[in-house]
């Protein structure tokens, strides 16, 4: 997107300017708008897996022209601006899709979720850090677990007696003891690239 017409941000109705699209492009083809985001990095190596992209809004072809190409939003999920991506809305997932185990074990974290939201709820798009080069593909159903946490244990005796005034007791800081990861629900892949995928949320446990 290189410009909108007479405005900051652009919504449903409006039209904005793009460059770049194909040679063939048609009036009337549609749009997808959108906005390249965060780094997607693997935490277990460091490895920049692609970027979070977010979608902003459908937009169909309007008029082509010697610089810039006119589209028009048709909806927005959110506020079209200046340096957002178009692409063609040629997305291709299957149809329908057939509940699977892995063809061997898997085990990866959920590195980001769509949308940004800080909390994962049922029926939200996740994005993990395993693809098809770790035996994923499209349908296959996986555990969700929460890694569990640290506590101080309070009641064991940490070591030496220690002495606060006139008050004597066991060492208030104790020892650290690892909690026990808790189930959290389960997803399926909807779509498996090589060292990463998307998939759906389709339980949620919550707490």
């Amino acid at each position: 997107v290189v410009a909108l017409r007479d405005r900051m941000v652009a919504g449903a109705g409006n039209e904005i300017y793009v460059n770049g699209l194909p040679e063939d492009a048609a009036e009337s083809d549609d749009y997808f708008v959108l906005r390249v985001d965060d780094k997607l990095k693997d935490p277990d190596t460091g490895k920049v897996l692609g970027y979070e992209v977010m979608f902003v809004a459908n937009a169909e072809l309007r008029a082509r022209g010697e610089d810039v190409d006119t589209l028009f939003l048709t909806n927005t999920d959110r506020e079209v601006r200046r340096g957002d991506r178009v692409r063609k809305a040629d997305l291709k997932l299957p149809m329908n899709y057939f509940p699977s185990a892995p063809q061997q074990e898997v085990k990866g974290q959920i590195i980001a979720v769509v949308d940004g939201v800080s909390r994962i709820g049922q029926y939200q798009m996740v994005i993990l850090n395993r693809g098809t080069d770790h035996g994923l593909t499209e349908g296959n159903v996986l555990a969700v677990w929460q890694q569990g946490g640290v506590a101080q244990d309070s009641v064991a005796k940490a070591g030496a007696i220690s002495s606060y005034g006139n008050n004597s007791g066991y060492n208030p800081i104790g020892k650290k003891v690892d909690l026990p990861d808790t189930f959290a629900g389960n997803l399926m892949v909807i779509k498996a690239y090589e060292d990463i995928s998307y998939a759906l949320v389709m339980e949620a446990v919550s707490e």
